[in-house]
């Protein structure tokens, strides 16, 4: 048995083109993509959970910060010891450099900078005192599951007053 098959027309098919087109053109939204979305998840489960991890998206609230991670609580100590007993109006040059030198993340190539996030980025432990505790300060040493940490908070804003 033989059978025949209509062919679409010309016309015809440049309405289905000219359609495509016009739906492609009215979505604005950049098409989500697997890494995108693991992304997003990671952000919103992170230590804080789901519903802060969104919220936090949702407001303005990030931190810029540095660090120095040791494997030893001493170290840790010693190299908060001479920090705070130098020159306080260049801290964060010296902290730069100390990063450099002792540091065990891979951070210490750009003098501990971690850049800037938002909470619930990091580990507990270490977003808690990003968030909590005061700018321009060294805090630490915290003790995390990757070792001590000495944090310097060089910036933050702050969440919204409603």
């Amino acid at each position: 048995m033989h059978r025949t098959f209509r062919s679409v027309s010309p016309s015809l098919r440049a309405a289905r083109s000219r359609r495509r087109r016009r739906a492609d053109a009215s979505s604005s939204s950049p098409p989500l993509t697997r890494a995108s979305l693991l992304a997003q998840a990671a952000v919103l489960w992170g230590s804080r959970g789901a519903i802060s991890g969104l919220l936090a998206l949702a407001g303005g609230e990030e931190a810029t910060a540095s660090h120095i991670l040791v494997k030893d609580r001493s170290l840790a100590v010693s190299l908060l010891e001479r920090l705070n007993d130098g020159p306080q109006d260049n801290i964060e040059d010296r902290f730069a450099r100390e990063a450099g030198k002792y540091s065990e993340c891979p951070s210490k190539s750009k003098g501990g900078s971690l850049g800037t996030f938002k909470p619930g980025q990091m580990v507990k432990e270490f977003n808690d005192a990003v968030f909590d505790g005061p700018v321009m300060e060294i805090q630490g040493p915290v003790q995390t599951q990757f070792g001590y940490h000495l944090i310097l908070v060089t910036d933050r804003v702050e969440k919204e007053a409603k």
